[in-house]
């Protein structure tokens, strides 16, 4: 068995843990099997999504084993303009660039100002789409506009990953029945005693149409919580899954795999 962790960034990761290089990090820390499951290290999708992250993702997905995906995060769509736009579709070009995103809506912080989010987000969704790419959402407290400018905007057939899903089981029933190649990322968030409501989420969505991810370096999974989230923590989130689920956790890991495969390619 191995896994891919759907969505980290390598770029904050890698410094916080004191490695200069992803093969020093994965030597110390992926080269072995893991502590929950045996599985092994498959690769990982390291995620741009500001405009300052770019070029150092790039550099990373050198590696056979990194893979990258480029939007702008809603924090950052007060600086989105053509000039950045041509940055992210001379990105897409590149073999190891896999989806467009995350890109999305966060009303939590507003950091950008909300009507300013929903007028990117829209045009990232059209972006995306005319680039062929699959889409990485992100949705914090915005259920009601997330889910009406992906109904306006992405295709019902489109390959999309909502990531980090901390939301309600009707938004992510909402967008499972609305689009059949949607799937819903957790995080390390579903192992804290305070989750509850996210562990029902896990349990109302099918199997198949779940994603494993760290979004490292935050949130690092029970027992390493308070400490640098990175892909090697997949393996506490896959079993805690595969408890809620009620199922053996080698389930988990081929049936997220096949659902890994189908909505990037890899």
């Amino acid at each position: 068995m191995e896994y891919i962790d759907t969505h980290c960034h390598l770029d904050s990761i890698l410094p916080k843990l004191g490695f200069t290089s992803f093969s020093d990090y994965r030597e110390a820390e992926l080269n072995h099997e893991n502590q929950v499951g045996g599985a092994r290290f498959g690769g990982c999708i390291s995620i741009s999504c500001d405009p300052h992250s770019m070029e150092a993702v790039q550099a990373l997905a050198g590696d056979e084993k990194v893979f990258a995906a480029y939007g702008i995060h809603p924090h950052d769509a007060k600086h989105y303009d053509d000039a950045l736009e041509a940055r992210l579709h001379a990105a897409m070009k590149n073999p190891k660039t896999v989806a467009w995103g995350e890109i999305g809506l966060d009303y939590h912080y507003n950091f950008s100002e909300p009507d300013i989010q929903r007028r990117v987000f829209a045009r990232q969704i059209a972006q995306g789409v005319k680039a062929a790419k699959p889409l990485i959402i992100h949705t914090r407290e915005a259920e009601e506009d997330t889910l009406a400018i992906m109904r306006d905007a992405v295709p019902s057939d489109w390959k999309v990953h909502v990531h980090c899903f901390t939301s309600s089981p009707d938004l992510a029933l909402a967008l499972v029945a609305a689009f059949p190649n949607l799937y819903v990322g957790f995080t390390g968030v579903i192992t804290f005693k305070t989750a509850d409501a996210i562990r029902e989420v896990v349990r109302a969505v099918p199997l198949e149409r779940l994603l494993l991810e760290t979004d490292g370096p935050y949130m690092a999974p029970v027992p390493h919580r308070g400490k640098v989230a990175h892909p090697g923590h997949i393996p506490f989130i896959a079993e805690k899954m595969a408890e809620v689920k009620a199922v053996p956790v080698s389930e988990v890991y081929l049936q997220v795999r096949e659902n890994t495969r189908d909505v990037y390619g890899i």
